[in-house]
């Protein structure tokens, strides 16, 4: 029985690490699966806030840019052809004519002026406001991504709850071998044997125990007083 205890003790152990290695195996699944979410949040976020530095990159020539586009704007807008009640009588003398268009020529050259100035003049601040506009938008992208860092971190503590579950079958089969192994190693000891038999020493007493010596059963004549 002795040999037997040692064996179950010795199941015991290995189904006990068996169990061990299946939590440790899993709770490393874990991490390293919150690792990689973890690294790919970040990229993203890395990647917003590159984005909103480059807006700023060469800020002069899309000054410019932008100043150009405007321009074009105001200068590509049509004037419209004022209604019959207030248009001017035509004309059919050449020199009034002549005058006529050389005067809406010079209009529109000083429209076309005063619209390229106008672009020049608001293209620094449209241009900041479109920067901004798209910094806040990546602000906000990025906060959103660091809700999603929190949440995962504080997903892993489920996990990592989990896997301390990953060998719990095994575990408790090695419970159940080492309670089997400590108790048949106590009756081993104590000198049993594995099908109840005895051992090699069993109905023999052990040195200095106390044989007890049967007491004689009194006579007729003792009782009656030696009759």
């Amino acid at each position: 029985m002795t040999i037997a205890g040692i064996a179950l003790s010795a199941g015991s152990t290995i189904a006990n690490y068996s169990a061990q290695s299946k939590i440790q195996s899993a709770r490393n699944d874990a991490m390293a699966a919150e690792r990689i979410r973890q690294n790919g949040l970040d990229q993203e976020a890395q990647a917003l806030n590159t984005k909103s530095q480059d807006s700023y990159q060469d800020f002069g020539a899309k000054e410019e840019q932008k100043a150009a586009n405007l321009a074009e704007y105001f200068t590509g807008q049509q004037v419209a052809e004022p209604s019959q009640e207030a248009a001017l009588p035509t004309a059919a003398n050449n020199l009034v004519i002549r005058e006529e268009a050389k005067q809406r020529g010079k209009a529109k050259a000083f429209t076309d002026r005063t619209g390229s100035a106008l672009g020049e003049l608001r293209a620094f601040g449209d241009l900041l406001g479109d920067n901004s506009r798209l910094q806040a938008r990546d602000a906000t992208q990025i906060g959103q991504i660091g809700g999603f860092k929190r949440g995962s971190s504080n997903v892993l503590g489920y996990e990592l709850d989990a896997a301390n579950q990953a060998g719990g079958g095994m575990k408790m089969f090695g419970d159940i071998l080492g309670g089997l192994g400590s108790v048949t190693m106590s009756s081993g000891l104590s000198g049993g044997s594995l099908f109840g038999l005895g051992g090699a020493g069993a109905g023999v007493p052990k040195v200095g125990t106390r044989i007890p010596v049967p007491t004689p059963r009194p006579t007729l004549g003792a009782l009656y007083g030696g009759v």
